[in-house]
């Protein structure tokens, strides 16, 4: 390996190169995070050797501080380091783009057809599959975040406050950031984000009108973009409190169908934010506007956030403070996600109010698939596999 390749020179690359390369990774962007980060690592690391694997690493802690998707602000990251701040912004781009036209497509697709009996039997397997991937994303963060009785407690509490007490999301998760820095240092810091978390709650208005609505996206997702940690999962519950509680663009049952499509679409997760909008948009006849602003105002604290601080990553992923932040957010994050998995559940198992044995025996086997399986499972191929048995299901019965 050669100086320059292993240093990383952002004028190694041709905008040509980045452009191709980034526009190829997108369409093959399935399987959450681990398989985005695993691809890139296999093409930047190994096969083009465009960082080390120490570089590729920092980038990756680097990312790990900053809200939004990891996997896209890792392409970004790449993108800025082969040849500045423009083949970042395109290599961004590129990485969403076929998450959006896909999503998109299919939000069309649900609210055209979304009545027919096939689509209902596809759907109908579809949900149990996406509540098992979400409690088997469950089971896989709590087991690497709550590792004491205090992250125990953290997770403890933010349920309660989230699901018994109705506090708002922003303020629990900043609420279980800074409790676990006190903690760690032990000292009389003190500090409330009360204040910032109410300015950010999110307001209903009754307004009917297409203007209004859509700045009620803009607004709801730009919040959401600027305090996304931990995964799309970690911000499904706040997804939920403002799409479904708040503003009442979708029900439950449209909220889990969301997360099971965009389980099957490339990209972040986080753009299932996408299909929401769109049927926020919906609403008042401006279906597409609703998508595309729901898509910008999600992804722009990512871009903002990752070239902008880019300069300075060496020095942000060595402080101690941001890290211990991030793990009080994620004890809190496996509150949160554990208390979006009850009405969820109740969606999925409960269509028409009674509880549906076939559904439920579909879930726990989904589950214990994603969970136990001693081979790693394709998620797109779980998801699909529980609408081919949905499908057939109307054919049968």
């Amino acid at each position: 390996m050669s100086e320059a390749q292993a240093s990383g020179d952002v004028n190694k690359s041709s905008l040509g190169e980045v452009f191709s390369y980034f526009l190829k990774l997108g369409w093959l962007a399935f399987g959450g995070p681990v398989g985005q980060i695993g691809l890139m690592h296999l093409d930047v690391v190994e096969r083009r050797r465009w960082l080390t694997e120490e570089e590729f690493l920092r980038a990756l802690n680097f990312c790990h501080i900053l809200p939004g998707p990891e996997a896209l602000q890792l392409a970004i990251y790449l993108g800025y380091k082969r040849r500045g701040y423009f083949a970042g912004l395109i290599a961004g781009v590129l990485f969403i783009l076929p998450g959006y036209l896909t999503l998109t497509a299919l939000a069309w697709i649900y609210v055209r057809f979304g009545t027919t009996s096939e689509v209902l039997g596809v759907l109908w397997g579809f949900r149990p599959v996406a509540l098992a991937l979400l409690l088997a994303a469950l089971v896989r963060i709590a087991r690497a975040t709550l590792k004491d009785a205090v992250s125990v407690a953290l997770a403890l509490a933010a349920f309660a406050a989230f699901y018994l007490a109705r506090l708002p999301f922003i303020g629990v998760l900043l609420g279980c950031g800074i409790a676990y820095v006190l903690w760690m240092h032990r000292t009389a810091l003190s500090g409330s984000a009360a204040a910032f978390a109410l300015w950010l709650l999110p307001t209903r208005s009754e307004a009917a009108d297409a203007s209004a609505r859509l700045a009620e996206i803009s607004w709801f997702f730009l919040k959401i973009g600027l305090f996304s940690f931990g995964g799309a999962y970690a911000v499904l519950p706040y997804i939920r409190q403002g799409a479904v509680i708040d503003h009442a663009w979708i029900s439950d049952a449209q909220m889990i169908d969301a997360l099971a499509l965009g389980e099957t679409t490339p990209g972040p997760l986080i753009s299932i934010g996408t299909f929401v909008g769109y049927l926020a948009g919906a609403g008042v006849d401006a279906p597409w506007a609703g998508a595309s602003l729901a898509t910008f105002w999600l992804f722009l604290p990512s871009f903002v956030c990752v070239l902008g601080a880019a300069r300075w990553m060496d020095w942000l992923t060595t402080q101690p403070g941001a890290k211990q932040f991030l793990k009080g957010v994620t004890c809190g994050v496996v509150g949160l996600m554990f208390s979006i998995s009850i009405p969820l559940a109740q969606a999925a198992f409960m269509p028409h109010g009674a509880l549906d044995v076939l559904t439920i025996v579909l879930g726990l086997f989904a589950f214990a698939l994603l969970t136990f399986w001693k081979w790693r499972l394709n998620v797109v191929v779980v998801v699909l596999g529980g609408g081919l048995l949905g499908l057939a299901r109307v054919f049968v019965m």
